[in-house]
């Protein structure tokens, strides 16, 4: 006689498939915003000239191409929610090593702040653009403009909290110590890149960062994505 699992009725198989699936976000959320970021470096960001360019000028710029600015918020909005996704995974990667559910609850409320902050800045933009839209000072549009960079900023000081808990929970798992290194070298990276909010020049570090941090996140999507395959 033979026995058929049912693989339905077995919780660890549920367990492994939904944390395979949450997983599989925040693989999408790395791939999504960096094809986001391209398209808008080539598309967007040449056809509105440099941050030190005159107000006017500049909001005039950034007025002409309203459309593919809406269009690429919208995108940036449904790339950065994808975290969300994700968070289901570092609930559950993060409690079987930490059973006090202290790195779990930092890591999902720091992911949760991370997942919101800049989508919001892509809100403002657009009210920014409606505004200027319908007649008022097109130089306010220009200094509107500074938002996104600004709310990168104040998103990377929940990003260290996230990444923190992150890195202590693979290094209690004992797993892939190079993403645990890379995670250390993160964290005093993207608090300098967040001094952006004081100084402009810090800008190209805060990108860098992100780029990073973005990667990052993939790579320890892929890594738990591997570890929650079936038993063959």
């Amino acid at each position: 006689m033979t026995t058929t699992l049912d693989r339905g009725t077995d919780p660890a198989a549920a367990d492994r498939t939904l944390t395979r699936l949450s997983a599989r976000f925040g693989l999408a959320f790395t791939l999504c915003q960096l094809l986001v970021m391209i398209a808008m470096a080539v598309f967007v960001l040449p056809r509105v000239g440099a941050p030190g360019d005159p107000a006017a000028e500049r909001g005039q710029e950034i007025l002409d191409v309203e459309t593919a600015y809406r269009m690429s918020n919208y995108a940036f909005m449904v790339a950065g929610t994808l975290l969300l996704g994700f968070l289901g995974a570092v609930h559950v990667r993060l409690r079987r090593v930490d059973p006090s559910g202290v790195l779990a609850t930092v890591a999902v409320a720091a992911g949760t702040m991370l997942a919101l902050v800049w989508p919001l800045a892509g809100v403002l933009h657009d009210v920014a653009m409606g505004a200027a839209a319908e007649g008022t000072d097109v130089r306010l549009l220009a200094g509107w403009d500074a938002i996104a960079p600004y709310s990168l900023a104040f998103s990377v000081l929940p990003r260290i909290f996230f990444v923190g808990a992150l890195v202590l929970g693979l290094r209690l798992a004992g797993t892939s110590p190079w993403l645990q290194r890379v995670g250390l070298v993160l964290v005093p990276v993207s608090l300098l890149g967040s001094a952006t909010l004081l100084t402009d020049a810090l800008f190209p570090l805060l990108a860098l960062s992100t780029l990073a941090y973005e990667l990052w996140v993939g790579a320890v999507a892929w890594h738990w994505l591997r570890s929650e395959r079936p038993p063959a």
